[in-house]
């Protein structure tokens, strides 16, 4: 019996090392997949084997990774996971009875919601070992090394987009775009700024490059930007810093406008389809998103309310109250908007620039309140371990809860004026991020003594 009992122990331990094997390996392919698609963009999502790209056969496989856990109890224990699979499952009841009418095309446009499957295995994995959290933390920093490579993805996108072979698909091998380098321009500098990473005069310098390039090209991506590095700022107490970044960033803006004005040729850019970078062009999109620019800026700015005042009356004040139109119907078609520059020969976009409104026109007022309550309440769940931690003064897990929290918000800001959500180049960082958090804190909470090395 002994015997037996000796067996069936030694048994359960190899297994629970392979598992913690398992999952350490799949963590860091995971990280592999997550600097692919902050590097190479959509030409990295075309990956693998169609119909399973890349970022399917990681999910495939983060699903297997997580059922040998055996932290599924774990996992859905919150109040942001349990409402994140009532969410899902209202995607699923929305998207099934249209997979034979559409095909392919109605998982693709699930995938916005159906993507959070990344967030169960992500708290998966640090349930089965709480020390992945300095795992994650280390990968990440390596990830800071990758911005000269963004840096030059972006600009070779924007010039020489047609240059770029396709090797893998419709699309050049390296397809990077302001809309997600933005949110990569924010998630790493909180990390510097939290003190997680230090880098050097010449990454700072390429880093407000980039930045340069971001703003001067996107609009919801320059708030991606600057709203949640503010808010880290101000949450580590930086006043004095911010105040400095802001006055010297007037300064080098303000010497760049006037001499722009002397030498340059702004008003012959902006007649053109492609927004040029220039401190002038920044200006526009400044002013477009705080009220009235110029005609350039203006027109995907109302291009997009149009679109939206569409699903609205649609839904709000229309027959699809409580159904949405579902999961599969190429919504830029049945609505009439073509997204993309006439010049392009790339289809139109299927998504109205806006994951709320994607939510909307597809599930319903019952999609979008339960997409809403899923939001407030991580949100609502990082604040409260931010508030427990800095009152038990443990810092480093302050610091942790605020790069989480902020790095998140700048993709969902991304994804209230494009298309982020929807495609698995930001769709998966984002429910990784969205795990990474709620894995945390439930980590915090077992171990609300317990600190963890940067």
């Amino acid at each position: 019996m002994r015997d037996t009992q000796e067996t069936l122990t030694d048994t359960f331990k190899t297994e629970s090392r392979s598992s913690l094997i398992n999952g350490d390996r799949y963590l860091a392919f995971l990280a592999i997949v997550l600097l692919g698609y902050a590097v190479m963009g959509k030409g990295f999502a075309y990956l693998g084997f169609p119909p399973l790209y890349v970022g399917e056969i990681t999910f495939l496989s983060g699903i297997i990774v997580f059922l040998r856990s055996g932290a599924f109890v774990g996992a859905v224990s919150t109040l942001p996971a349990t409402l994140l699979i009532a969410l899902m499952a209202l995607v699923l009841v929305r998207t099934l009875p249209f997979v034979g009418r559409y095909g392919f095309d109605a998982l693709r446009d699930s995938a916005i919601v159906i993507y959070g499957g990344f967030a169960f295995i992500t708290i998966g994995l640090l349930l089965e070992d709480a020390r992945r959290i300095n795992v994650v933390l280390r990968y990440y920093g390596t990830m800071l090394t990758s911005l000269p490579a963004m840096f030059v993805g972006l600009l070779l996108a924007k010039y020489w987009g047609d240059e770029i072979p396709m090797l893998y698909g419709p699309v050049p091998i390296v397809d990077i775009g302001p809309s997600a380098v933005g949110t990569h321009l924010a998630g790493t500098m909180v990390f510097v700024l939290i003190g997680y990473r230090r880098v050097s005069v010449l990454w700072a310098v390429l880093w407000f490059a980039t930045l340069a390039l971001v703003c001067a090209t996107n609009r919801g991506a320059t708030l991606a930007v600057i709203v949640p590095i503010a808010i880290a700022m101000l949450a580590l107490g930086r006043y004095r810093q911010m105040l400095v970044t802001v006055v010297m960033s007037i300064g080098i803006f303000a010497a760049l406008l006037a001499l722009e004005s002397t030498f340059g040729d702004f008003e012959e850019a902006r007649d053109s389809m492609d927004r040029p970078v220039s401190a002038h062009q920044i200006v526009e999109n400044a002013k477009s998103i705080i009220g009235q620019s110029g005609e350039q800026a203006e027109g995907t700015k109302q291009w997009r309310l149009n679109w939206w005042d569409v699903i609205i009356n649609d839904t709000i004040y229309g027959p699809n109250f409580w159904t949405g139109r579902g999961f599969g119907i190429n919504l830029a078609d049945a609505d009439g908007f073509y997204a993309g520059d006439p010049r392009n020969p790339r289809p139109p976009t299927r998504s109205p620039h806006s994951a709320h409104m994607t939510l909307l026109a597809r599930a319903g007022i019952p999609g979008l309140m339960l997409w809403a309550l899923v939001l407030v309440s991580w949100f609502a769940l990082m604040i409260r371990a931010i508030l427990s931690a800095r009152a038990r003064g443990q810092e480093r897990w302050v610091e942790l809860f605020i790069f989480i929290a902020c790095y998140t918000l700048a993709i969902l800001i991304n994804a209230s004026f494009d298309v982020v959500l929807e495609g698995p180049m930001q769709g998966i960082w984002f429910w990784c991020l969205f795990g990474f958090g709620v894995g945390s804190v439930m980590v915090y909470r077992a171990q609300p003594f317990a600190d963890f090395r940067r």
